[in-house]
């Protein structure tokens, strides 16, 4: 049985034992990451990412009432009682080997997927941040490939903005002032909105 070919930033990350990037680096997923994995994995998305405030005002924030406070998503860690190191990623799987292992595989968050390429006023580069394993750089990477795939990670979370947070704090502004919503709700409307969509993209829409 044959194997897809692996890149060669694939085949550095998988070398890599320490995965200090699974650990300190908090990852944003968009709506569509949250729904891939949830309709994947048969999992609610609470099992699995949480919510915390953004500090700032950011278009990919959420409300849950009328205070202002605005949140955003983060996947979840393990619980760990190491109190001087950061817990790992909900879905890092240690093996016996030491080499440790992303569970979720091609389900990983598109942020995930393009560490640690990002694109710079429109210029590809690489912000190793997170990582202590190695020095990165462009020669680590296939340029073309990042940048569609960072094209598509933009696209992705323009998506989420306007055709599911703005509808969703709508939502809440519309709602009396004294109603508040749980975050169950804002995962259930997440993922019924990407069933829709999904179900456009099959019939083809436009």
């Amino acid at each position: 049985m044959q194997t897809a070919p692996v890149s060669r930033k694939e085949e550095i990350w998988l070398a890599c034992k320490p995965k200090a990037c699974c650990y300190v680096t908090a990852v944003i997923p968009t709506g569509r990451d949250v729904w891939r994995i949830a309709r994947a994995l048969q999992s609610p998305p609470w099992t699995f990412v949480r919510y915390f405030e953004s500090p700032t005002p950011r278009r990919d924030a959420f409300l849950l009432d009328h205070s202002g406070r605005q949140f955003r998503l983060a996947l979840a860690k393990q619980t760990s009682r190491r109190k001087k190191s950061a817990p790992p990623c909900i879905f890092l799987l240690k093996t016996n080997s030491g080499y440790h292992r992303c569970g979720l595989g091609d389900l990983r968050p598109r942020s995930c997927q393009a560490f640690p390429a990002e694109l710079a006023r429109e210029v590809v580069c690489v912000n190793p941040a997170g990582c202590t394993c190695r020095e990165w750089s462009l020669a680590d990477i296939d340029i073309a490939e990042e940048r569609a795939l960072l094209e598509l990670r933009h696209q992705e979370n323009e998506e989420y903005v306007s055709a599911v947070v703005a509808q969703w704090n709508a939502r809440v502004a519309a709602a009396p002032a004294d109603v508040h919503f749980d975050f169950a709700a804002y995962c259930d409307f997440v993922l019924r909105a990407y069933d829709q969509i999904s179900a456009g993209e099959t019939r083809g829409d436009r």
